[in-house]
């Protein structure tokens, strides 16, 4: 049976703030804008799904959620 709530926010007793964060390192947070990012120039997306690929892309940083795009060590 579905909440209709999503599982992120949720805290699993026993680890820490880390291994409950693991997912969201730089290189993930990249992983996702590319796949949002790929998601809008798909030409078989719906434009709903096109939509949220905005929304969620905005706010992942917008450009500055690619990994290398921080100015870092360039």
């Amino acid at each position: 049976m579905s909440t209709g709530q999503s599982h992120q926010g949720i805290t699993a007793p026993g680890l820490s703030e880390v291994d409950q964060n693991i997912n969201n390192s730089t290189e993930d947070i990249s992983h996702k804008a590319q796949g949002h990012k790929a998601n809008l120039s798909n030409p078989n997306t719906s434009e709903a799904s096109k939509e949220k690929s905005k929304k969620a892309l905005k706010e992942l940083g917008g450009e500055e959620a690619f990994y290398g795009k921080q100015g870092k060590g360039e």
